[in-house]
């Protein structure tokens, strides 16, 4: 045989009768075939080695019938001459796993009609080095019938230095029925860390699309996944010599290094012929495996099996594993002793092992070509420990459980691994209601223990269980370690879940909730943490200094054939001078894949700020603890609101995420707040939903750059704790100041002299002031037995509620019920005892449906906020900062530009006595002016103080400029950061625009009058889109919402398909529209809605804001809700 001569020699092995010649050298070659095929020798000037030991056979091994070897060094094939003679053939597979590299190659054949095939199909991998010629994909590890319709089929392929992958071929040989639809080829190298995509999409038929039955398919970087590579592992498995000591059931295995790192579960055999031929008694086994890098030291490994099978007892001797030295050439071999039983029948009955290393064996390859053999016994070992686990059932009706319960317990050494809790010590019938029950674990020394995995498998006929507590002791260690419950574990409660994870009481490090996932490491430096490929250095530095903010985005997928994807998306959020975010991937959540036809679905995504922000939001650190009290968790909805000097947030739900609001539990959130400090106070609340709706909290802090203090420590429920209520106010603490005081509030209704006039429905009051409102008062305990009848004055009190400071508005409604609930109200009269003063809020108009304009709420505003005449002078106080590069001695001049007209100019004079803009000074000047009401620029001009013409060029630098309106007290600040020339002239100043306002509350309050708003809500035209449900809607505006009102007409069939319906609202003044909510009840026969858009028109000024939606309220389309949050259309 004839053979090209290369610098790297490898062999290639095919199992088919071939000859072939290229006339350069001559090698001898020597196949010896044994029982396997053993060893393949070149001679050619030096000996090469070429072991083997595998199976070239569909039916055996991986199925293939080609094998690349590569050559190792003749010391390693003569380590075993001195043994015996079964000894004595040198096993180095492990060697070459690590010279080449192992491919599982996963195809997955369309979900079309006809798409799969019976052809034959093979495949070539081409990397930038080399390919790997034909392999014929024969032996699927998934299926024994392959590439059938919308399945995946899985091979394994190896080769030799290929280098990276650049393209894949895979076609047929067109027999039987041939044709052929191949959605895709993914290719893991665990060795690499690389798992890739090869998208295809097509058919390989010569009867559809182009006739091709060969396709080339590239690499889709978008659907890359990098990790850290894997390493090889040669584990060799001693079975006992005794009787029965074989095993047919599935056994796996676990590594742990230091600090608790460990590889995933790996299970040995891949199919049942597998298990029958291995683990027999007296046999040793040998496996080689890709598994995580568990470091330079294993400190210990668990072996177990899933007792399944006929004779599914073993009797493991030990353990061998041996893997590569990191320097140099050899390998060190770790031998881990077990002599026992995993047997359910035999021993203590585990059917799981931890075992610690007895001896480590180092095989080195010298300079001299001589292998060096070091034995060494560990001494440093980690101990075997007993843990003691008393698991206690809740004293509940239905609480026991029939189930197979399972254990896993944490500590920074390293886990238990899953234990099925079979027997326990206290009672035959374990688990059930108010019992405690025992049981021992076996296990490698944990360490600290700090937290427990524990399910079911909600087997037998009960399987719902309420588990109270779980003790951990340590035997010896004599340490307690425990886990407060109190949580059901159910399919059918709270939250559905049949597995739970609990931290030990007093912990404070990080928590994870059950299905979050460990993210990756990523091997490859120049990729980020998104798959983004990373820029270079000096584009990195720029744009490190842009902020990270979230992006909230929707993504509506439509309906038309084939809208569907099953790809990862993902966007790309460019700004003003294209500045622009990395890749933000839409990763579906509960591990969904792909985007359904007509979905709807939200994510949240942080990325770089590439725009200018219209609405600035602060992230605010919330930390919440639940109290250490018996049944003081919840699974409750938990809303948040907090309250400002520059406004207030809406209600946001603080999710629970599983684990969050456990007895004794600190939890932490980052929440996006506007920015509305400083802080005034704080509300939570509860809705009372939930299997557990009550919740005892301790309220900490909420910290930005300063911290305020929020202090709370009591229950939040209706049966418990001594107020019985699930909403509570929190003043803000700051600097050890309270920032609202608690005050009393008396409330008088008059009711109208109106025939009719009186209502037995109920009522509720919402109060707004300066520090934000009330929440919801309910108008029920008064000085008279029958309320709001004709002509009376009701008389309600509030205690302990925070003051609001000055008042500007009231809300009232009433729920329509009762056999007369039409309402006639005169006026409301609020008065502040810590004030002592009181606010009249007239109305003297009907809140009913057959009366009036149909509207049962109304808001009514203060009637002490005069309305202020904008013709009239006021006073202005600017403040001038000057900036660090040029300060003047000369006079500055400015003209202010208003909505409603033009200042006079205005001299800021300097003296040589009274010294104004100096460098990084603030300036203050008053002037007198007529109203320009809202100001939206100024003029300003830099003069000589005696009027002489400019010799030299002079400027002034002006940072920043600040107006108030002394009346109402509105701020205007302007951004110049300008260099200002000095001249004579005043015919071109520098002008500037307003960079930001803050309106007073008493603006606002002043701005507070009636006003009609004509909504226009338009029903999309699809099948099916109308609704018979009952609409609502809310409208953000920049004074604040209008409450949730009922769209509603006599006499009219509403929100049919296509339709456009017209309401016609009474509001006080929302100011700018912000944005708007609409839902429904999910009432009537057909509730589902398809809402085109809603059009809002403010009838005192005419101007008409756009909310587009297009999109599904529907329970059962789309995402499924049944509310939208619209924004403009600008």
């Amino acid at each position: 045989m004839n053979l090209l001569k290369t610098d790297e020699l490898d062999l290639k092995l095919l199992n088919r009768s071939c000859t072939f010649s290229v006339p350069v050298i001559n090698y001898e070659v020597t196949v010896v075939t044994g029982d396997v095929l053993n060893t393949t020798t070149y001679w050619w000037c030096c000996r090469y080695f070429f072991p083997c030991k595998r199976w070239l056979a569909v039916d055996e091994d991986d199925g293939q019938l080609a094998r690349e070897l590569v050559p190792v060094d003749e010391a390693f094939m003569k380590k075993g001459d001195d043994d015996d003679e079964e000894e004595s053939e040198a096993t180095l597979g492990l060697e070459q796993k690590a010279m080449s590299t192992t491919y599982t190659v996963q195809v997955k054949t369309g979900d079309k009609k006809y798409a799969g095939t019976d052809a034959n199909v093979f495949m070539i991998l081409y990397g930038t080095k080399d390919d790997t010629g034909i392999i014929n994909l024969r032996a699927s590890k998934t299926h024994k019938n392959k590439f059938e319709r919308g399945m995946i089929d899985e091979f394994t392929v190896e080769a030799v230095d290929l280098g990276p992958l650049k393209k894949l071929r895979i076609g047929h040989n067109n027999c039987g029925s041939a044709g052929w639809f191949l959605d895709w080829v993914e290719v893991d190298a665990p060795s690499m860390g690389q798992k890739l995509r090869f998208p295809c999409g097509r058919w390989l038929d010569k009867g559809e699309d182009d006739g091709v039955i060969v396709r080339d398919l590239f690499i889709n970087p978008l659907q890359t996944q990098l990790y850290t590579p894997f390493v090889p592992y040669e584990i060799k498995f001693f079975t006992g010599d005794l009787f029965g000591a074989g095993t047919n059931a599935d056994v796996f295995i676990v590594l742990y290094g230091r600090n608790a790192v460990c590889t995933q579960q790996k299970s040995l055999c891949v199919n049942k012929r597998e298990r029958k031929m291995y683990f027999e008694r007296a046999a040793e086994d040998m496996f080689i495996v890709e598994l995580q890098d568990v470091g330079d030291v294993i400190e210990k490994i668990r072996i177990g099996h899933d007792n399944r099978g006929v004779n599914p007892g073993w009797h493991l001797d030990r353990v061998e594993i041996r893997r590569l030295l990191r320097k140099g050439k050899g390998s060190e071999t770790v031998i881990f002793p077990c002599e026992r039983w995993l047997a359910k029948s035999e021993d203590d009955g585990e059917i799981i092992r931890e075992l610690v290393p007895s001896d480590i064996i180092t095989e080195k390859l010298l300079r001299d070509g001589n292998l060096k053999v070091n034995e060494v016994e560990v001494e440093d070992a980690l101990e075997t420990h007993t843990y003691k686990v008393s698991v206690m059932t809740g004293d509940l009706n239905g609480a026991g459980t029939d189930a197979n319960v399972f254990l896993t317990i944490y500590g920074d050494l390293g886990d238990t691994g899953e234990r099925k809790l079979g027997k326990s010590e206290t009672n035959n019938n374990k688990f059930e209601r108010g019992c405690v029950d025992k049981f021992t674990i076996e296990a490698v020394d944990l360490g600290q223990v700090f937290k427990i995995k524990i399910r079911h498998d909600n087997s037998m006929m009960n399987a719902d269980w309420y588990l109270d507590q779980v003790e951990v002791l340590d035997v010896d260690t004599e340490e307690v370690f425990l886990f407060l419950c109190e949580r059901w574990l159910s399919r059918k409660r709270e939250d559905r879940l049949i597995q739970r994870v609990f931290y030990v009481k007093g912990y404070e490090g990080v928590r994870e909730s059950v299905n979050s996932r460990k993210s990756s490491a990523l091997s490859v430096k120049s990729v980020d943490s998104n798959m983004n490929k990373k820029n270079k250095k000096k584009k990195d530095e720029e744009q490190t200094e842009l902020p990270i903010i979230p992006y909230h985005v929707n993504i509506c997928t439509g309906l038309e054939r084939d809208a569907n994807t099953t790809s990862r998306a993902y966007v790309i959020i460019i700004g003003a001078n294209h500045t622009q975010t990395e890749r933000l991937w839409l990763d579906l959540p509960d591990g969904r894949k792909g985007f359904e036809a007509g979905s709807l679905e939200s994510f949240e995504s942080h990325g770089l700020d590439v725009g200018e922000m219209k609405k600035v939001e602060v992230i605010y650190e919330v930390t919440v603890v639940t109290g250490d009290v018996q049944n003081a968790g919840t699974d409750t909805q938990i809303f948040m609101s907090v309250f400002g000097v520059n406004g207030s947030t809406e209600e946001m739900l603080l999710e629970k995420n599983e684990d969050r609001f456990e007895r004794g539990q600190e939890d932490t959130f980052n929440m996006e707040i506007d920015d509305i400090a400083p802080l005034k106070k704080m509300r939570l609340r509860i809705d009372g939903s939930g299997s557990r709706p009550d919740w005892f909290v301790i309220m900490r802090n909420l910290t930005t750059e300063e911290v305020s203090v929020f202090t709370y420590e009591d229950w939040l429920s209706k049966t418990r704790g001594p107020k019985r209520t699930m909403i509570c106010e929190m003043a803000a603490v700051v600097d050890e100041e309270i920032m609202v005081e608690l005050t009393t509030y008396i409330v008088q209704v008059k009711t109208s002299d109106v025939a009719g006039a009186g209502t037995d429905a109920n009522v509720w009051v919402i109060i707004f002031g300066e520090n934000g409102d009330t929440g919801t008062l309910a108008l029920k305990e008064c000085n008279k037995s029958n309320k709001f009848e004709r002509k009376q004055v009701d008389t309600f009190r509030f205690s302990e509620i925070l003051s609001l400071g000055e008042l500007s508005k009231i809300r009232v409604w009433h729920d329509n019920t009762g056999l007369a609930p039409g309402w006639h109200l005169d006026y409301i009269d609020v008065k502040d005892e810590l004030l002592d003063k009181t606010f009249r809020f007239p109305c003297d108009r009907w809140l009913a449906k057959n009366d009036d304009d149909g509207q049962i709420m109304r808001e009514l505003a203060c009637a002490n906020n005069d309305y202020l005449d904008l013709n009239e002078k006021t006073k202005y106080e600017i403040c001038v900062k000057t900036g660090d590069t040029a300060e003047t001695k000369e006079n500055v001049w400015i003209v202010l530009e208003g909505k409603k007209g033009r200042s006079k100019e205005f001299i800021m004079e300097n003296s040589s006595k009274k010294k104004r803009f100096l460098r990084g000074n603030v300036d203050r000047f008053d002037f007198s002016s007529k109203n320009v009401g809202d100001i939206v620029g100024i003029c300003l001009g830099h003069i000589p103080k005696d009027g002489k013409k400019v010799k030299a060029e002079a400027h002034w630098h002006v940072e920043e400029v600040a107006i108030t309106e002394k009346e109402l007290g509105n701020k205007y600040v302007f951004s110049c950061n300008a260099l200002i020339p000095l001249s004579t002239k005043r015919d071109d100043p520098m002008t500037f625009e307003c960079t930001k306002t803050f309106e007073s509350f008493a603006s606002k309050a002043r701005s507070l009058v009636p006003i009609k708003y004509e909504i226009i809500v338009i029903t999309g035209d699809e099948k099916g889109a109308g609704t018979d449900a009952n609409v609502f809607i809310t409208i953000y505006g920049s004074n604040g919402d209008s409450g949730r009102r009922q769209l509603r007409q006599k006499f009219r069939n509403l929100f049919e398909r296509e339709q456009t319906d017209r309401f016609l609202l009474e509001m006080l003044d929302m100011g700018e529209m912000q944005k708007l909510r609409v839902e429904h009840d999910n009432s009537g026969l057909s509730p589902g809605w398809l809402l085109d858009r809603v059009e809002v028109t403010n009838t005192a000024n005419g101007v008409t804001t756009i909310f587009l939606c297009g999109k599904w309220l529907d329970t059962k389309r789309a995402d499924g809700k049944i509310s939208r949050v619209l924004f403009p259309k600008y």
